[in-house]
């Protein structure tokens, strides 16, 4: 488990809800509005096409054409991958099947997330809405949520998955627009700094959880080393690894 980075993401949690606490809101100027709206929204496009595109992310070496058609589907013309889990018993709970696709449950969440942070950030930074004080701790709940349930509910209900983090990034931007009303760039920066960090080791946990699931399993797993495989690419290797183990002592 990515135990530092965990304890460094509350200890970032407790000081932002300390901080919220004791300061004032003060008039914020419109040029540095339209600047944190602009970064902020930039990372949120961002990491909403990283969960379209996580074969690149991921810097897997399989191409499209390997990979399972259940997994990949054409939007405008642009082939996303939406499924990246191995097809094993143990990933059940990490993804949805809708019509023959299969959807990873978590990446749904991000996507739904991240559009949801556009559409609240742009309507206090751009239209003026201003939120209440408490929504900046509803927002520290949903990231408390979205960080911990890997470690301490580790739930196998997809949409639980993709509702945890739905919150965690819808969190980010309820902290956002009330740390603005503040009026300090700074702590703007500072704010966008601890969600990048927040979402660094949401992905770290991620990877932990992964890890843990297939170290638990005692079949032998070729997708472990790459994105996951079409039926017919991972029928080829495993006869290669059946021959492997004939020519064996």
């Amino acid at each position: 488990m990515p135990l530092a980075s965990l304890v460094i993401s509350l200890a970032g949690v407790a000081l932002a809800a300390v901080s919220l606490n004791t300061t004032q809101r003060m008039p914020s100027t419109p040029a540095a509005t339209i600047y944190i709206w602009s970064l902020f929204s930039a990372l949120c496009i961002l990491g909403a096409s990283a969960t379209l595109f996580p074969h690149i992310c991921l810097r897997s070496n399989s191409r499209h054409e390997e990979l399972d058609p259940s997994r990949i589907s054409n939007l405008f013309g642009i082939r996303v991958v939406h499924g990246h889990h191995p097809r094993c018993g143990e990933f059940q709970g990490h993804e949805f099947l809708v019509k023959g696709k299969t959807f990873c449950a978590g990446c749904i969440g991000l996507l739904l997330g991240a559009s949801t942070a556009l559409i609240l950030s742009t309507l206090h930074f751009v239209l003026g809405f201003i939120y209440p004080w408490a929504a900046s701790f509803v927002g520290l709940g949903c990231v408390v949520l979205g960080l911990l349930h890997i470690p301490l509910l580790r739930t196998g209900i997809p949409i639980l998955r993709t509702a945890f983090n739905l919150a965690l990034v819808a969190g980010f931007a309820l902290l956002l627009v009330v740390v603005d009303e503040i009026g300090s760039l700074e702590l703007d920066l500072i704010f966008i700094g601890l969600c990048v960090f927040w979402m660094f080791t949401r992905i770290q946990l991620s990877s932990w959880d992964h890890e843990r699931i297939c170290s638990g399993c005692g079949y032998r797993c070729v997708e472990r080393r790459s994105m996951v495989l079409s039926p017919r690419q991972d029928a080829g290797d495993d006869e290669e690894a059946e021959e492997d183990d004939n020519e064996g002592p």
